[in-house]
């Protein structure tokens, strides 16, 4: 398993509310909360949608990680992803998401996301809230690398049914 604590950064200037595609606005009109992943502007985004009062409780956050944990089985390679948030607050939030590791886009998210080294979280209730770019230290970007090679190397050595 490799876990990472992100570097939230804010910048000088106001982040402004990114448009989100309207296949992504239909996907997250499926789920009541969750998350998921999208290319918005040319950025990885995890999208966290819940209700208004959590987007508002996670907005004052203290700590966010990430754990990424390599998934080995012949139905199902990939990777798991989990999104640890704990807010000012006190209160802790986690999601998850499972990238298959045999999909060509969601290889490229993950690829994007460790050369960039930076994801932007959005909070999303009835549309977006709130957005925060995160930075993965340089550190572990490299195990992040390394762990996505891993996840390559499982697919190249899986039997054929």
């Amino acid at each position: 398993m490799l876990s990472i604590i992100l570097k939230p950064f804010l910048g000088k200037n106001k982040i402004g509310k990114p448009d989100l595609h309207p296949d992504t606005e239909l996907s997250l009109s499926l789920i009541e909360s969750g998350c998921l992943f999208a290319r918005i502007t040319g950025k990885t985004a995890v999208i966290i949608k819940g209700n208004v009062d959590e987007c508002n409780i996670i907005k004052e956050f203290q700590m966010i990680t990430i754990d990424f944990e390599l998934i080995e089985k012949a139905e199902f390679p990939g990777l798991a992803f989990f999104l640890n948030i704990n807010t000012k607050s006190g209160r802790r939030f986690r999601f998850e998401y499972f990238f298959s590791t045999e999909s060509g886009d969601e290889r490229e998210i993950l690829g994007k996301m460790w050369a960039d080294r930076n994801l932007d979280i959005i909070l999303y209730s009835s549309g977006v809230d709130f957005v925060i770019r995160a930075e993965i230290p340089e550190g572990q970007a490299a195990e992040l690398k390394s762990l996505l090679s891993k996840a390559d190397l499982s697919l190249t050595t899986m039997p054929i049914p």
